[in-house]
């Protein structure tokens, strides 16, 4: 029971991560081309190579499939058992657009000037850190996409040779560092967060269950302390309090007090058995005729009654 328990608990979670996932995954898919856009133009300005609008269509179809995907995911959303499975196929479409980033630093870093690098860099980083923040509830994601970009634009740096790239591959190396710290935690905070949300729902859930059962049992009680358990007409205790109240407001009512002939010889000579069904023939008998105005009462044995205001 704790085990399914635990496997419900682990897929409101995931669902709740997906959910936090694709919330802004086209904002961010647009942001990409975008980016991407900009830092084609850079290049081809600078060097006037046609294979940077090759790197760009690849960018955008993948862009383009990651959307589809997470269009996909989003009406699977809600229904999917299997959210982690979803997650993960998040990450590798993640992993496989960071990685179509990599020939930035890495084929065409090299060959600019120093001015035009840093423009490359900062956007490399800025992309990095915007994917990071976007998917702060799954991690993985922001590592497979920041990953390959932030990685590769050390290694570009550091083959520059230069002490100012250095200096800036450090930079960046924190910067990586800092934002998959930042990302772990909060899918650990994101994650505990979900976990305490879902804990005071089924508190909630298991207050209200209870309440209902008290106000079932208490209405099972007051049914118990007023009703004949045999005929289910009300019992003694209903007809002194009715008929007291009545009497203390001076209201006018009449009493009929009913009981069977003979009752104990019928039950001596028949059987009990008999004697109740006859006591709930009485009391059916009793029910039919009495209207809004009337109580019939069940005072115990074969004794009745019948209150009638007015």
């Amino acid at each position: 029971m704790d085990i399914r328990k635990g496997e419900l608990q682990e897929m409101a979670i995931g669902r709740a991560q997906l959910r936090s996932a694709l919330s802004n995954l086209s904002v961010s898919l647009t942001a990409n081309v975008f980016i991407a856009g900009s830092a084609a133009l850079i290049i081809y300005q600078e060097q006037r190579n046609a294979l940077i609008f090759l790197w760009l269509s690849i960018v955008v179809l993948l862009n383009i499939v990651r959307l589809g995907f997470g269009m996909f995911a989003r009406r699977q959303m809600e229904t999917t058992e299997t959210p982690q499975r979803i997650l993960r196929r998040l990450a590798a479409f993640a992993l496989i657009g960071g990685l179509a980033w990599v020939p930035l630093p890495v084929y065409f870093l090299p060959a600019i000037e120093t001015r035009t690098a840093a423009y490359l860099v900062f956007i490399m980083a800025g992309i990095a850190t915007g994917a990071i923040i976007q998917s702060l509830a799954y991690w993985r994601i922001s590592v497979a996409f920041g990953g390959p970009i932030l990685s590769t634009t050390i290694l570009g740096l550091l083959l520059q040779g230069h002490t100012i790239d250095y200096v800036v591959a450090v930079n960046v190396l924190l910067l990586m560092a800092m934002l998959f710290r930042i990302a772990i935690i909060s899918e650990a905070n994101f994650r505990n967060n979900q976990a305490t949300t879902l804990q005071a729902t089924e508190l909630a859930q298991s207050l209200q269950h209870a309440n209902d059962e008290v106000q079932k049992a208490n209405e099972t009680l007051k049914r118990l302390a007023t009703t004949d358990p045999l005929t289910g007409l009300p019992n003694r205790s209903v007809f002194n309090q009715r008929l007291a109240t009545l009497i203390h407001a001076r209201a006018a009512v009449s009493l009929a007090l009913i009981d069977i002939d003979h009752f104990k010889q019928i039950n001596d000579n028949s059987g009990h058995a008999v004697g109740d069904d006859i006591l709930c023939s009485l009391a059916l008998s009793m029910l039919d005729r009495a209207d809004e105005h009337m109580t019939p009462v069940r005072l115990g044995g074969d004794e009745f009654a019948l209150i009638a205001e007015g």
